[in-house]
């Protein structure tokens, strides 16, 4: 695990989302074809809706979420020391309330380390 990486979770952990996706970016452009380029994409596209959500853009959050759950499905359940499992469902939970007609109010997930 980088230390890029920890202090993205970190950032990330604290609702910094933009930050988390600016470190993880770095850390991703060192390797951008390598085997973990979709585990750091997916990363920060999930910080990404995060940021959306929490500035109301409905739509922004959903894309966001969609294409960051699906770049890290291959690496679940866990993937450089991070349960990644947890945060996907939490992901498919927020699309499924996204998709109903009202704002809902969600709690954004935290990043466990296994």
């Amino acid at each position: 695990m980088t230390s890029l990486l920890v202090e993205g979770v970190e950032l990330f952990n604290c609702g910094r989302y933009w930050d988390a996706h600016e470190v993880w970016e770095r850390d991703w452009t060192r390797d951008r074809k390598g085997p973990d380029s979709g585990f750091y994409k997916g990363l920060i596209q999930v910080a990404a809706g995060c940021l959306h959500y929490t500035r109301h853009n409905r739509r922004g959050a959903v894309n966001k979420w969609r294409s960051g759950r699906d770049y890290l499905h291959p690496y679940l359940p866990s993937h450089e020391g991070l349960r990644l499992a947890p945060l996907v469902d939490a992901v498919n939970g927020f699309l499924a309330a996204m998709s109903e007609g009202d704002w809902p109010t969600l709690q954004m997930p935290q990043i466990i380390y296994e």
